[in-house]
């Protein structure tokens, strides 16, 4: 409980400190379940399957280990009003999976749109390498941006941001 109570706290006052990049014309993918924008990135067909897209920034499109974002949509069992209960499962799995020497920072945020975005940060001691995961909560579903930032580029940070904040759910 005091994890989560440390967590809170910290979203309350982050929430106005969240850079926002610019967005612009951009390419809209629609999917079964949404639609978002994309800005400058390729869809890496080669690591993408029916159920999850990947993404690289243009420049890094031939690169072996490339910065990239995954979309993807999952369900779970709470309503979109129930979203504290998903955002503590969440919180709960991220602690149990990287372990003592990781640090996880927490934000809430919402989509243009006004959808709620859990965002995290995970970062491990002594690594260079930064994964970011958005989930954007629907009702007893949510889309998941997981971003892994190994160069510390952040146009791959701004193109994660701009698939999340312009993700709509599909009626």
């Amino acid at each position: 409980m005091r994890k989560l109570i440390l967590l809170i706290i910290p979203v309350l006052f982050l929430t106005g400190c969240i850079r926002i990049p610019r967005i612009g014309n951009s390419n809209v993918v629609t999917t079964s379940y949404g639609a978002y924008q994309i800005e400058n990135l390729v869809k890496r067909e080669d690591h993408s399957t029916a159920n999850k897209t990947f993404y690289v920034l243009e420049k890094d499109k031939y690169a072996s280990r490339p910065d990239n974002i995954s979309v993807e949509m999952g369900t779970n069992y709470y309503s979109k009003n129930d979203y504290m209960t998903f955002v503590r499962a969440i919180q709960t799995q991220l602690y149990q999976q990287v372990g003592k020497n990781a640090k996880v920072y927490g934000s809430a945020l919402s989509t243009k749109s006004g959808d709620v975005i859990y965002k995290f940060i995970i970062t491990k001691d002594n690594e260079k390498t930064v994964a970011t995961q958005y989930y954007i909560v629907g009702d007893y579903k949510h889309v998941l941006v997981y971003e892994t930032n190994f160069s510390g580029n952040k146009d791959i940070d701004d193109a994660a941001y701009t698939i999340a904040y312009t993700f709509e759910w599909k009626n």
